[in-house]
């Protein structure tokens, strides 16, 4: 080798040079080919969190008095769970908007929290148990995607920029 060749092999970025991160640049391409998975894996678990607290929730009201009321709290849950449903899967691919509204409706469901209906003192503090738990999951699971969203655009715009010169 020659002299040039080793210090086009050793040379450091300037300091102007933008780097992602101080990791290698195969482990940040590695993020551009990878899947979101785990934050993909919480909002499941919230999904499982919503339904079981469905359950407590119909147990505990009297549905012969409260018709309306019942309907509209399924309604509700099928709509969150559809919601979450879609977030997972939209996570996933790295998707920013879908994150956003993912830490939207997991602030919504820990604010639930305040409107259980009277019921046995025992199934409501499952419900609120339930629904703190999958709110804080879907929080957890959203704003992990959100950072690694941002990286996933970094790495990808920094992989575009030397491609193309």
């Amino acid at each position: 080798m020659r002299t040039n060749e080793k210090s086009i092999i050793n040379k450091k970025p300037a300091a102007n040079e933008k780097s992602v991160s101080n990791e290698k640049p195969a482990a940040n391409e590695k993020l551009v080919y990878q899947k979101n998975s785990l934050p993909s894996a919480l909002a499941m678990v919230y999904f499982a969190f919503n339904t079981w607290q469905t359950i407590f929730t119909l147990n505990m009201i009297n549905v012969v008095d409260a018709g309306l009321r019942v309907m509209g709290i399924i309604l509700l849950n099928t709509l969150l769970s559809f919601l979450v449903f879609i977030i997972s899967f939209e996570i996933k691919r790295y998707s920013l908007p879908w994150s956003r509204i993912g830490v939207g409706i997991g602030i919504f469901q820990c604010l639930r929290v305040f409107f259980i209906p009277d019921g046995a003192p025992g199934m409501r503090m499952n419900i609120a148990i339930s629904l703190a738990v999958g709110g804080l999951l879907l929080i957890a699971a959203s704003i992990w995607s959100l950072v690694k969203c941002v990286k996933y655009r970094q790495v990808k715009k920094e992989m575009e920029c030397r491609t193309s010169v």
